[in-house]
């Protein structure tokens, strides 16, 4: 068996449209904002000092997740079963990444970048949920930010229906906008991705 590389690798998956990198932020924008706040959901992934990783469910009310500035998130943490594997990570390699999921829809929002533990009162009480305040959070500074395409989801039917009332999460808008284009990119954009999950999966 051949020992696979970057070139194998893309012989057997193929490159990226030239235009998906570019929805690859820095930061936060508008759509982060709008989905994070509908997000009751995420997994965050950690990794130890050696790199062993570590993945954990995190969810509560849609927005539990509070969007501090286009920058900084933070993440509530409230009682579980107290084995802390994320936290201890955290204190020993801050790098994170996180993917949020709304029911009923198939795009999700993967988030990374590097975090620290917060306890101050004010952080706390503005996490509050059912009365109570975080028992800790964990702040995340954003170092890349995208919306991921529905394929996994799709493929899987996680969902039984599409969530109602809840405008879509369109890649034509990020793309679009990335590269200062206008309506006609936009509806490119989404056609591709429209043609894609019609016959690309």
């Amino acid at each position: 068996m051949s020992m696979m590389d970057r070139s194998r690798l893309g012989a057997i998956i193929g490159e990226p449209h030239p235009l998906v990198s570019t929805k690859i932020l820095d930061h936060l924008d508008q759509m982060a904002r709008r989905f994070i706040a509908a997000s009751p959901f995420a997994m965050l992934a950690t990794s130890d000092a050696e790199g062993h990783p570590d993945v954990s469910p995190r969810g509560d009310g849609p927005g539990f997740v509070h969007m501090l500035d286009k920058h900084t998130l933070l993440l509530p943490e409230r009682t579980g079963n107290r084995l802390i594997f994320s936290m201890q990570n955290i204190l020993v390699n801050p790098n994170v990444a996180l993917i949020f999921l709304i029911p009923g829809i198939d795009e999700s929002y993967r988030v990374h970048g590097t975090a620290r533990l917060v306890e101050d009162a004010d952080t706390l009480a503005r996490l509050e949920a059912r009365g109570r305040p975080a028992l800790m959070a964990t702040e995340i500074k954003v170092g890349r930010a995208f919306l991921h395409c529905g394929k996994a989801l799709k493929r899987s039917r996680l969902w039984a229906e599409r969530a109602p009332g809840l405008k879509p999460f369109r890649f034509g808008e990020v793309i679009a906008k990335a590269n200062a284009g206008g309506s006609e990119m936009e509806a490119m954009v989404d056609a591709i991705v429209a043609d894609d999950y019609q016959n690309g999966l």
